[in-house]
């Protein structure tokens, strides 16, 4: 599914691996626990590319830095109706610097910018929940504070596959490459 679904994005920007960090957005029981309202189906998936993207990472000495999402913004509580209670932000990879954010967007009120120049990145590998909210505003984001940005397909989940796929395709087409797991594991493994 992903070369017949992405083919044609990838002809043009196929991921290269410049000063990279990986980034987990709001990869918490939130969203991983069965007994949450905001449970999203396949996660288990999602969690085990995760787990692998994080392993390379670490393994070529790379940095990796995940968001827990809260959502106590002015908008989202208007937008949601609800903050996500602390028993619930919970990160599912808490072994690296964890940002606590209050909106979709993984650098707004939060250290991360500052975090990525220290370590001299210049590009975001992401992955984590919801492709088409934390995860495509974050980088959007990034592109414009010039950090090219990587978004996994199977490392990323949405409630909805359509939705999922829609945000990797308008990200392709002026923000982002799109790779999946094996793809940048072997990408990391060339740097070794």
């Amino acid at each position: 599914m992903f070369e017949g679904t992405f083919g044609r994005e990838r002809q043009k920007h196929r991921p290269v691996l410049l000063s990279p960090a990986l980034l987990v957005i709001d990869l918490q029981n939130y969203f991983s626990d069965r007994k949450s309202l905001a449970y999203l189906e396949g996660i288990e998936k999602v969690v085990a590319s995760v787990g692998r993207l994080v392993e390379g990472f670490v393994s070529c000495r790379l940095p990796v830095a995940s968001t827990v999402h809260r959502g106590g913004s002015k908008m989202m509580e208007e937008w949601w109706g609800n903050t996500v209670a602390d028993r619930w932000a919970i990160p599912q990879f808490s072994d690296f610097p964890v940002f606590y954010k209050d909106s979709y967007d993984a650098f707004q009120g939060t250290a991360l910018d500052a975090f990525l120049i220290d370590r001299g990145v210049n590009q975001l590998v992401i992955c984590g929940v919801r492709t088409h909210l934390c995860c495509e505003t974050t980088a959007r984001s990034a592109f414009v504070k010039d950090y090219g940005t990587v978004m996994v397909e199977d490392a990323l989940c949405d409630k909805d596959v359509d939705q999922h796929v829609r945000s990797l395709k308008n990200l392709a087409s002026g923000f982002s490459a799109v790779s999946n797991t094996p793809e940048i594991l072997d990408l990391l493994r060339e740097r070794l």
